[in-house]
């Protein structure tokens, strides 16, 4: 296993970097500790479009990121895939929510923002599927120093493009193959960290009923687009840190700006204290306490507990 500790970067810039060091000549990255293997399903069924020409193996790495702990990566993701955490026997209730993890749209932070809020939710009878999304690691046009969250948003906007046509794709499936998994299509979720947030808002942005989730969640995200949500756009519960140096918590609440003025439900939650990249980590701080706050949001909408559908 690879051990890497960053600097004063930023975690995710600092992944960038020190993925970028991950060359060929530097021999392959030890492999991850064996995991139960849940169900993996293909997004495309050829190569996925327009990234025919993007090849190599897989990457991952463990991580040590600052106000994260050890975190999981994942970078060169060629083949986007679903990985499938089902609820324990007889706890299904028919919610299906789409994770999306973050990592700057050049990684995946896999176990902080995919696994771990997989189980969270398949404990609740949600049945979750984990996006492994296209990512690439950083090449000649990373940036050699430290940039404004809006530049990252510029530069990163084709990246999102992609992730955002896999998020779409994985909605339009998990609808199609509902009754496979066990899950009503018009209780499809969508819940996106970081990067993955930003996904996340993009599938809610979406005109195509199709591709547009029923409810949404964004974790320490922002909304880079300038639309304006829809008459259709999906209830969403925000969750922010203002101490975040990634992310600015202003960006989350602009996000929530514009989904009360579109006439949207949508519900907030800044903390004074929690940085980025808290995901459902308990770290003796009060953001500990958002994953109840989602719980208690989901359960308004029975989408979770006594009352959720079945």
């Amino acid at each position: 296993m690879i051990h890497l500790r960053f600097g004063a970067r930023g975690p995710w810039a600092a992944v960038a970097a020190a993925l970028a060091l991950l060359a060929p000549a530097c021999g392959p990255a030890q492999p991850a500790p064996a995991r139960p293997a849940p169900q993996v399903v293909r997004l495309w069924p050829g190569a996925a479009p327009g990234t025919e020409s993007w090849t190599g193996e897989e990457v991952e790495v463990d991580a040590d990121l600052p106000g994260s702990g050890r975190v999981h990566i994942v970078t060169n993701v060629t083949v986007p895939t679903l990985t499938v955490f089902r609820p324990p026997a007889g706890k299904a209730n028919g919610t299906a929510m789409l994770v999306v993890p973050g990592g700057a749209f050049r990684a995946l932070a896999w176990d902080l923002d995919g696994i771990e809020p997989a189980r969270w939710l398949a404990a609740r009878g949600v049945t979750a599927f984990v996006l492994k999304y296209r990512v690439r690691p950083p090449g000649d046009t990373a940036p050699a120093g430290p940039e404004t969250f809006d530049a990252f948003a510029l530069r990163t906007q084709p990246a999102r493009a992609v992730a955002i046509a896999d998020a779409g794709r994985a909605l339009r499936l998990i609808r199609r193959d509902a009754a496979a998994y066990g899950v009503r299509p018009d209780r499809v979720g969508v819940i996106g960290f970081s990067a993955g947030a930003m996904t996340a808002i993009g599938t809610a942005l979406a005109t195509d009923a199709a591709v547009r989730p029923n409810f949404a969640v964004a974790a320490y995200g922002a909304m880079p687009d300038a639309r304006r949500p829809g008459a259709d756009a999906p209830p969403l519960f925000i969750v922010a840190a203002r101490d975040d140096p990634q992310a600015p918590s202003l960006k989350s609440a602009e996000i929530f700006e514009r989904w009360t003025r579109a006439g949207r439900p949508a519900e907030l939650h800044l903390y004074e204290t929690g940085g980025h990249g808290f995901g459902f980590r308990p770290r003796g701080r009060p953001v500990d306490r958002w994953p109840q706050a989602l719980e208690a949001w989901l359960q308004a909408r029975a989408l979770v507990g006594t009352g959720a559908p079945r």
